[in-house]
C-alpha cells in the first residue's frame, strides 16, 4: 500500500486519517514521519493525520477538519461549545478557536491535545459535523467559554435564524445554574434578540444596553401619512433618536444605486424629525465610542 491509498481514504474523511488506519493498510510510523517532515502530511495530534493537499489549515476551517477528526479517534465523542456552533454555520466573533471542543462520557476534563475534552453530561444528537450536543447547550457552552458578548453574538444568530427557541435557550442556561461561572449565560439572556441581522448589530445593542441606552431593534419609520418609509436597524426609547450599524460589508460594493436609496430612504427619515446615527465596525472597535455617539445625538435632540 502507498501513499496514495491513505489519501483515497483521508479524501472521504475531510482530509484525514487516524494512525491505526494507516496501520491497517501496513505503512508504518517510520513511513509516516517521513511524509509529515515533507509536509505530505501533518500530525494535529497523537493517533490523527491530515494530507496536506486536502486541508484549509484557516481557523473555521481547520475546526471542520479536526471536527472529522475527533470523530475517528473517538467514536463516543459529541462536539460542543464553538466547535458545534461553527457546525451549524453561525457567526462566532471574538471565540479563541485554537482548540476543537469535544464532550466524552469521561469522568474528568482530560487535556488531550489540541481537543479540549470535558465529561459528556447530556444527550447526543445527530449535526452537520456528526454528533453533537443539542445546539441550545452549545450556545451556553460557548458562553461559558468565550465570554457574554460572544454568546449574545452567536445566540441571536440562532434565534434569528429560527435554529433554536427562546426556551430552548433559557432551559439551556438554567441546566447549568449551579456550574463556575453560570453568571455568563444568565447575562447573554439579557442581551440576546432574535431581530437582530448580523454580528454589528448584536455588538451594537450589546454595547448600548452596557451603558444604559435602551433601544429597540428593527424599528419601522412611517410618514405623517402613514406610508412606510422603511427600517431602522435600531431607535433609542423614548427618543426620535435611530441608529444604523453598516458592519463591514453592508455598502462594500460601492453600488451607486445602493448608495442613492440608502441616501433618499435617511432623507425621507429626517425629514419626519428623525435624528440619524450612523454606527460602524470601526466604532464598534474602540470601547464606549458607539454609545458616545448615540448620547450626542440624544442631547442635541432635547438641545
Amino acid at each position: 500500500m502507498t501513499l496514495d491509498d491513505l489519501v483515497r481514504i483521508a479524501s472521504t474523511q475531510h482530509g484525514m486519517f487516524t494512525t491505526k488506519q494507516a496501520h491497517t493498510l501496513g505503512i508504518g510510523r517510520k513511513a509516516l514521519r517521513d511524509w509529515v517532515r515533507a509536509g505530505v502530511l501533518l500530525h494535529p495530534s497523537r493517533g490523527l493525520y491530515a494530507v496536506s493537499s486536502l486541508v484549509d489549515t484557516s481557523p473555521v476551517a481547520w475546526q471542520r477538519h479536526m471536527a472529522a477528526g475527533a470523530h475517528l479517534l473517538y467514536s463516543d465523542a459529541a462536539l460542543t461549545g464553538v466547535t458545534a456552533v461553527l457546525a451549524h454555520e453561525l457567526p462566532v466573533w471574538g471565540c479563541q478557536l485554537g482548540r476543537p471542543e469535544i464532550l466524552r462520557p469521561i469522568e474528568r476534563q482530560a487535556g488531550a491535545k489540541p481537543f479540549r475534552v470535558r465529561p459528556l453530561r447530556t444527550e447526543r444528537v445527530d449535526g452537520p459535523w456528526g454528533h453533537c450536543v443539542p445546539l441550545a447547550e452549545a450556545l451556553v457552552q460557548l458562553c461559558l467559554d468565550h465570554g457574554i458578548l460572544q454568546g449574545v453574538v452567536s445566540a441571536d444568530a440562532a434565534l434569528h435564524r429560527k435554529l433554536v427557541t427562546l426556551d430552548e435557550l433559557t432551559a439551556a442556561v438554567n441546566a447549568v445554574a449551579a456550574w463556575s461561572g453560570s453568571h455568563r449565560p444568565r447575562a447573554m439572556m439579557t442581551h440576546v434578540d432574535a431581530k437582530c441581522e448580523s454580528v454589528a448589530e448584536s455588538r451594537a445593542r450589546f454595547e448600548f444596553g452596557s451603558h444604559g441606552i435602551h433601544v429597540v431593534s428593527q424599528v419601522e419609520v412611517r410618514r405623517a401619512d402613514g406610508s412606510l418609509i422603511g427600517r431602522a436597524d435600531f431607535g433609542v426609547e423614548g427618543t426620535n433618536v435611530l441608529v444604523e450599524v453598516d458592519g463591514k460589508v453592508k455598502y462594500a460594493d460601492g453600488d451607486p444605486q445602493v448608495l442613492w436609496k440608502e441616501k433618499r430612504r435617511e432623507d425621507d427619515m429626517r425629514a419626519e424629525g428623525k435624528i440619524f446615527v450612523r454606527i460602524t465596525w470601526a466604532d464598534l472597535e474602540t470601547p464606549g465610542k458607539s454609545s458616545a455617539k448615540v448620547r450626542r445625538a440624544m442631547l442635541a435632540e432635547s438641545a
